[in-house]
């Protein structure tokens, strides 16, 4: 992680880029007119070799879709502070809705990329943050026909999981929690082209601020019922007797209980599940419920299945704590979490983890 002291020149030439800008707006008169403005919807940050690369999507009054620019620059500040030089307008960062993030700045350290958009006093520090798969530029010179992929379509793929229960949504400043506080690791959705089409295709996990590794979609799902806020989805499971049934998640939450015996900790999990039948290719099934007990087995092992893959992969492969499972022993055993916080990575790899899930199908119709 970089240090204070790179915060504090990243956050003392942003109070400069604000005083010339506010001197600029008394200079004429202590107002700003908006066609004297840039209306900035998206931005888009990438790592090259002589400098940081920003795309940004703007919107005028005079035009009815937003117009590309792109710069260079040493750092993000500077990049946008030669769009200002470029345009002679003042941007106006209240209307930006996406944060996009190459690869490249992923791998090699995020926080002095966004540092920007939570420390600077105009800037949203709600702004929905993303990683590409690929490179940031790829998405934002993007056309679906004539026009840009809108930064208000990408928002709405970043609140997708409200309804296909496994994509994550990220806020600047839910990142930078994360990442400043103790015992969780920050993450966020993961952006793709795929023959043209951008779209959300898994969570980025990252140890500290560098990018650790991507979640599919199933494993997305555990991260959001675990942490409770799984609102939808659906889960696919095969039947001898019944054949591909597909159930819809009206509820899922988990119980995650912590605790400590002879000086080590171990997690207790019980996911909670309510769906119901959506489809299915037996159309006997939704009659029969004595075959819902089946169902409901075959979909808790499934679940339980992802989970058990999904903490596998974060706890002891990635030393990684998406869950946040090292802020709740804080919270619930401080005492051991002081003596033991330094080495909570290490815990990671070995601490025992048992995982129960509790399914229920409540309509076959």
């Amino acid at each position: 992680m970089k240090g204070n002291k790179k915060r504090l020149i990243i956050t003392a030439v942003a109070v400069v880029a604000a005083f010339f800008i506010l001197a600029s707006a008394s200079a004429s008169g202590g107002q700003i007119q908006l066609d004297d403005r840039m209306l900035i919807q998206g931005i888009g940050i990438d790592q090259e070799e002589d400098g940081v690369l920003v795309s940004v999507h703007i919107s005028q009054p005079s035009q009815t879709q937003p117009v590309l620019e792109q710069v260079k620059g040493e750092t993000v500040l500077d990049a946008l502070d030669k769009l200002v030089q470029r345009s002679g307008k003042v941007p106006l960062y209240s209307h930006n809705l996406v944060v996009v993030l190459g690869k490249k700045c992923g791998e090699e350290g995020l926080e002095h990329y966004i540092d920007f958009f939570v420390r600077y006093y105009e800037a949203r520090p709600s702004v929905g943050m993303f990683l590409a798969e690929g490179t940031a530029e790829e998405i934002f010179t993007l056309k679906e026909g004539e026009e840009y992929v809108s930064p208000e379509e990408i928002a709405r793929m970043g609140q997708g999981g409200k309804t296909n229960g496994w994509t994550v949504y990220t806020r600047a400043i839910d990142f930078v929690n994360q990442l400043w506080g103790e015992g969780t690791s920050p993450y966020m959705p993961v952006l793709s082209v795929k023959e043209g089409v951008v779209e959300v295709t898994g969570t980025a996990v990252f140890h500290e601020d560098q990018y650790s590794t991507t979640l599919t979609p199933e494993e997305s799902r555990i991260l959001l019922v675990i942490t409770k806020r799984l609102t939808g989805g659906q889960i696919v499971v095969e039947l001898p007797e019944a054949g591909k049934v597909t159930a819809t998640i009206r509820q899922g939450s988990a119980k995650v209980s912590p605790s400590i015996k002879n000086q080590e900790p171990q997690l207790d999990i019980t996911i909670t599940c309510q769906t119901e039948i959506s489809s299915t290719e037996n159309m006997d099934l939704a009659a029969d419920e004595a075959l819902l007990p089946n169902l409901e087995q075959a979909l808790a092992s499934q679940l339980q299945s992802s989970a058990e893959e999904t903490l596998q992969k974060t706890l002891r492969e990635e030393q990684t704590d998406p869950f946040g499972f090292g802020r709740q022993i804080m919270q619930e055993h401080t005492a051991w979490w002081k003596e033991n916080r330094e080495n909570w990575e290490e815990w990671l790899t070995k601490i025992p983890v048992s995982v129960q899930v509790e399914m229920t199908v409540e309509s076959a119709g």
